[in-house]
């Protein structure tokens, strides 16, 4: 359905009737791009706002109006790493069926960077979704951190249930779990596959458009459990520190052992491809720099890519792709093409 415009800067302004947020509720839940839009509508709303009052009506009307040529502007003067506590603006929007309101916090920082994500609450539940080209953070009600990088989302509770603490993850995510003995914490995951563990530290990698998904402990241990392909009957795998499962998409698991942390060098604002198939290559840069990829050269796909980046800009990175593959490229917009 259509969202007027007045409806959605009411809700910004915590204006709204409870029907109205009800309303903006169920349209953001519609769709990515639904939510995509009110994250952009409201970091706008809060980098033209001052500190000290709210943007007048009439500020927000004339806002509203040139607020995605705005967005294109800020877009095209980012890196889009943001360094947890150290960006230079986060925009962080809560919703709840009876109350909603902004949390707006403004830092400085040299990297110019700038940080939107979405925390909806919903009843019993919480939704936060890291748009492409951010990070973001999430401290869970008992007090475990999760770590999200690019283009991921977690589904959470208000409150954990007494016999276990439940969450849902798609994209890839940093946990650090808060031990409980009495409370073991399950992630679900949409590829089959769920993590049970008591308390630890370890990533996961699960995103919808990839092949195969990752899970890697770093401290104490988990419990991996996938399904059989044959029966779909529980296979369950006790993982120890420096394990790596990779669960293909037709739920094979296989368990490796690992020396480095270069699954994680993200959260330093590293990207670290080593003899990466291109294909790889791009989606991750894609969900890094928020932009599009189109591969018209299929001559890009037979190489590989071993280097490390940190702060490279868009173009440097694709500068050295195109210098080792020969193949050109185009930036439009939101689009790079390769041709």
């Amino acid at each position: 359905m259509n969202m007027e415009q007045d409806i959605l800067i009411r809700v910004i302004r915590g204006e709204a009737t409870l029907e109205e947020n009800r309303l903006v509720l169920d349209w953001i839940k519609e769709s990515d791009d639904n939510l995509n839009y009110f994250s952009e509508l409201k970091m706008l709303w809060a980098i033209s706002s001052t500190s000290d009052e709210l943007a007048s009506e009439e500020e927000l009307i004339k806002f509203k109006n040139n607020s995605r040529s705005k967005l294109l502007a800020l877009k095209a003067d980012h890196k889009f790493w943001v360094g947890f506590g150290s960006a230079i603006s986060a925009a962080i929007i809560i919703i709840s069926l009876g109350v909603l309101f902004g949390l707006i916090d403004f830092q400085n920082n040299t990297r110019r960077s700038k940080n939107v994500y979405a925390n909806l609450s919903f009843p019993n539940q919480r939704y936060m979704y890291t748009d492409k080209g951010v990070k973001g953070k999430v401290v869970l009600p008992d007090g475990s951190t999760v770590w999200l990088n690019s283009d991921s989302k977690i589904t959470y509770p208000d409150i954990f249930s007494k016999d276990k603490r439940e969450v849902e993850i798609s994209g890839e995510a940093y946990f650090e779990v808060t031990k409980d003995s009495a409370r073991p914490m399950i992630v679900h995951t949409a590829k089959g596959f769920a993590i049970q563990v008591l308390g630890t530290t370890f990533s996961v990698k699960t995103y919808e458009n990839d092949t195969e998904s990752k899970a890697i402990l770093y401290n104490g241990s988990i419990r991996l459990i996938t399904n059989s392909i044959k029966d779909r009957s529980e296979i369950v795998f006790d993982m120890k520190p420096n394990d790596c499962a990779t669960i293909t998409g037709d739920g094979t698991t296989k368990l490796t052992r690992i020396d480095k942390t270069n699954d994680i060098a993200w959260l330093k604002g590293e990207i670290v491809f080593e003899d990466t198939p291109m294909s790889e290559v791009l989606k991750v840069i894609e969900r890094w720099y928020g932009k599009n990829f189109e591969v018209k050269d299929s001559s890009l796909y037979n190489y590989k890519l071993n280097a490390t980046f940190k702060s490279e800009s868009l173009i440097q990175i694709l500068d050295i792709i195109s210098l080792c593959t020969s193949v050109k490229y185009k930036i439009e917009e939101e689009k790079v093409t390769f041709q």
